[in-house]
């Protein structure tokens, strides 16, 4: 009854929760590189330097000129802006081995990104350097849906997902182009 009358009594609630129980989640260090697949809009709103982006009007004006480029990976790369590439909300993550390969269509099911279309950037987090920043990995848990308000996760429907807190950008190796 609460939600219907104040959903955003719950919600505050639910981050509440998250906030307390997060923390006594036992971490592991990485045991292998990971990587993070990221929609162009995702990046256009999150990655993407300030500067770059008052050049293209929306996320679509700025993946028809990443298209027009020769390399579109190293293009973003050279556009990132923030020091945590990844915030906590957002650190989905899996073994990079795991998705070699794949184009974007094949991305968007493996890892049940209903909401996002191809092309994708797909960040590379190589071990030494995630290990080296301090970040640590662990299973998902339903309450690390809260903050990014994903209300389409089953626990394993990506068997091999690991989340972490935010990730600087120190960590990041290389991007990955897959349209």
């Amino acid at each position: 009854m609460l939600a219907a009358i104040q959903p955003s009594l719950v919600l505050d609630g639910l981050e509440a929760l998250r906030r307390e129980v997060v923390p006594d989640l036992a971490l592991q260090q990485p045991a292998c590189d990971y990587a993070r697949c990221v929609s162009i809009d995702a990046f256009w709103e999150h990655n993407l330097h300030l500067e770059r982006r008052a050049v293209f009007v929306t996320p679509k004006d700025y993946l028809h000129w990443l298209r027009l480029q020769a390399d579109p990976a190293a293009s973003a790369l050279n556009d990132i802006s923030v020091k945590t590439i990844v915030p906590a909300a957002h650190s989905w993550m899996v073994p990079a081995a795991n998705i070699a390969g794949l184009n974007g269509r094949s991305l968007k099911t493996r890892l049940k990104l209903s909401a996002s279309e191809p092309p994708f950037l797909v960040f590379i987090f190589p071990v030494a350097k995630l290990r080296a920043v301090g970040v640590a990995v662990r299973e998902p848990r339903g309450i690390d849906t809260v903050p990014a308000r994903q209300v389409l996760w089953s626990p394993g429907d990506v068997s091999d997902e690991r989340i972490d807190l935010d990730i600087p950008y120190d960590a990041l190796g290389r991007i990955e182009w897959r349209p």
